[in-house]
Formats: C-alpha cells, structure tokens, sequence
C-alpha cells in the first residue's frame, strides 16, 4: 500500500497526510496515557495520610482543638483518595477511546488505500 505514490490524486495524498498525522499522535497519546496506568498513583491508608499530610503528631494538643483538626484531616483525605481513583478511572477510559481511535484510523487508511481490482 502506497499512502503518497505518483498515481494518486493531491487530494488522497492529502487525506492520506492528515491521518498519518492523526494515526501518530494517537499512538503516543495511548503511550502517554498507557505510562500513567502502569504507574498510577496509590491511595494511602488514612493511618499514612494523616501522618504524611496532615502532621498531626507535630501539632501541640493545647494550640489546636485536635477533633477538628482530625475531621478536616479525614475530609480532606476522602477527598484526595475520591480524586486519585477518579483519575486512574479516566485514565482506563482514556487509554480505551485511544486504542479504538488508533485501530478506526488505521482501518480508514488501509480502506482509503486498498487496491481495487
């Protein structure tokens, strides 16, 4: 299959151009987007979070009402912990529409450019 012979019509090589274009750049966002389900980020316990991020053994007991600062503590924590799964729920989603954009771009090229005898 040639995408850019001498035969073809200015107009297919220029079809054929933007979907290589389009083809390429599919197959690094699937890259990009397949990298970050491989490494997602882990969700800490609350026992971790609240040791890592809230500090509260560093905190005096006599400056800080500590049940309020355990409750913002906690919300904030479902919070983050609410957003990190969503992201690598998106990130599955995203890596789905890529793949299916790769193979109905490739199958558009290869129709587009497919011999007729």
């Amino acid at each position: 299959m040639r995408l850019f012979s001498s035969e073809k019509d200015i107009f297919l090589k220029i079809v054929n151009s933007i979907l290589v274009i389009w083809l390429i750049i599919a197959v690094v966002i699937t890259f990009g987007v397949g990298i970050k389900i491989i490494n997602k980020e882990e969700v800490l316990t609350y026992t971790e979070y609240s040791k890592q991020v809230c500090e509260l053994d560093k905190i005096p007991v006599e400056e800080v009402d500590q049940e309020l600062t355990k409750n913002n503590c906690y919300s904030s924590y479902i919070q983050e912990k609410n957003e990190i799964e969503n992201m690598n729920k998106s990130n599955i989603d995203n890596i789905l529409i890529s793949v299916s954009n790769i193979v109905i771009v490739s199958l558009f090229i290869h129709l587009l450019n497919k011999k007729v005898k």
